[in-house]
């Protein structure tokens, strides 16, 4: 048996090949390295699975090694795989939105020669898979889109820089949209909450957002040129009712080759996309090592 593990900030969320499905809180210990790497060891290990894919938030490379993830200081720097492999455990370790791309395909888009999957919540994620492939680039780090400069000079971003796409398309991104329109500081929740209730401010909010959005999804598509293009993530599943023009505004703003031949789908499996996808690479991995 085979299973995906999500390590998230706040939950480590689990998927088993028969549909199981576990969650662990985590946000108290993002920051102790030795007890976030004995609670990953504890998750991992039980059950005795096969394989194990593991989907990391955060600058993951090839080699299993978490250069930075903002949001689980804990994990900077760790060979999170060659700690895994020391207990006898088959794994594969990467980004959770590269993974969560594969999932997508895996699962839903086997026909897609080329899928974009882009994840919106805390931040803004992307993955691209290519005739079946995860693309990750030369070293683990490709599709950081959320960290393509849409606005010179713009917001702050939580990587630092100015004007990121996820400086605006990205739960903190969405509160500060609103928080410049009513001088207000509520969570994205709330906002989203208030636009389902007819309020005009946060209506006027969700409308900036999806200007951004839709900018930062023309350049992606101008560069990528995908056949498929699937939205999730937390904050788009819960502004669903808001984007129903989206695909029309999208094809609209794009040029008519890559137009001609892009679908546009929004993910079916909400939180556990991440350990879905991170399923989907454990049981690639099996498949590739078998007699």
């Amino acid at each position: 048996m085979r299973k995906g593990v999500d390590i998230g900030g706040t939950f480590i969320k689990v998927l088993w090949e028969d549909g199981r499905r576990q969650k662990f809180y985590v946000k108290d210990i993002s920051k102790d390295r030795e007890r976030f790497i004995k609670t990953i060891l504890s998750v991992v290990k039980e059950g005795e699975p096969e394989a194990v894919g593991i989907a990391v938030a955060g600058f993951t490379s090839l080699e299993g090694t978490v250069y930075k993830s903002p949001n689980i200081p804990a994990l900077d720097g760790l060979n999170l795989k060659e700690i895994i492999t020391s207990e006898g455990i088959k794994c594969i370790v990467g980004n959770d939105v590269s993974f969560g791309a594969f999932g997508e395909w895996y699962y839903d888009h086997r026909d897609s020669k080329s899928l974009l999957f882009i994840a919106i919540g805390t931040g803004l994620g992307a993955g691209l898979v290519i005739d079946g492939e995860p693309y990750l680039g030369a070293c683990g780090s490709s599709l950081e889109l959320g960290h393509h400069i849409i606005k010179v000079g713009g917001e702050l971003c939580s990587c630092g820089r100015l004007g990121c796409w996820e400086a605006y398309c990205s739960s903190y991104g969405f509160e500060r949209i609103y928080r410049s329109i009513s001088q207000e500081h509520l969570r994205d929740y709330q906002v989203v909450e208030k636009a389902k209730q007819g309020d005009q401010k946060a209506l006027s909010a969700v409308e900036v957002f999806k200007e951004y959005l839709i900018a930062g999804l023309v350049n992606a598509v101008h560069i990528l040129n995908p056949d498929v293009l699937v939205l999730g993530g937390g904050l788009l599943d819960s502004m669903r009712e808001f984007l129903g023009d989206l695909k029309e505004r999208l094809l609209a703003s794009v040029e008519k080759l890559p137009a001609s031949c892009l679908s546009v789908a929004f993910s079916s499996c909400e939180e556990f996309c991440m350990a879905r996808g991170a399923l989907a690479m454990s049981l690639k991995l099996f498949e590739q090592s078998s007699p």
